[in-house]
């Protein structure tokens, strides 16, 4: 081996394989981008109500179809018996909604005190008055849930539609009973 011998570098061995020919799948523009409707179908938008609170059960199961419940019901069973068991059954199911969303107010009101105890001790301000705006939501919803309760022992139409909505609907379940017996008969 020679001095100049040192700054030649060893060529690596390249081995060789036998190629291999592997189809890639073709990338498509609709994989990356989203094209269609940022408003969604038909144009129409989205809109969400309520506060995503407890509240939004009472306001949700006051919003229910009983109309047409009734008059399946009505179908099944013509009896003005069932009928006013299930009015009072809708109405027991209401008044236990109401004692659930009370109760669930009432953990969140103490969670939201023990809150806003531990971090003023904290010398967390901003996060405390944050804590005590929602307990001031917290405590108006409670206050709208009492005037609701009143309302419906009040009997206030909001709160009754439910009950009206329901004998709406088996008086036109038994109408169509009637309306229905009367056409077998004619064709006798």
């Amino acid at each position: 081996m020679g001095f100049f011998d040192i700054f030649k570098t060893k060529k690596p061995e390249v081995i060789e394989l036998p190629a291999v020919k592997t189809e890639l799948p073709e990338i498509k523009e609709e994989d990356f981008i989203d094209n269609s409707d940022p408003t969604g179908e038909n144009g129409l938008h989205s809109l969400e109500y309520g506060s995503k609170l407890p509240i939004d059960i009472i306001y949700g199961f006051l919003k229910e179809d009983y109309e047409n419940k009734a008059y399946t019901d009505a179908l099944t069973n013509p009896d003005k018996s069932y009928k006013e068991s299930n009015i009072a059954i809708i109405r027991s199911s209401l008044e236990i909604k109401f004692k659930q969303v009370f109760l669930k107010y009432e953990d969140m009101l103490r969670e939201i005190d023990f809150h806003i105890h531990s971090r003023g001790q904290a010398g967390l301000t901003d996060v405390v008055e944050l804590l005590r705006s929602k307990k001031i939501t917290y405590e108006k919803h409670v206050e709208e849930l009492n005037r609701m309760k009143e309302d419906l022992e009040n009997e206030a139409l909001y709160m009754t539609g439910l009950f009206k909505s329901y004998e709406v609907g088996f008086t036109r379940g038994l109408a169509s009973l009637s309306l229905h017996s009367l056409k077998i008969d004619t064709t006798l």
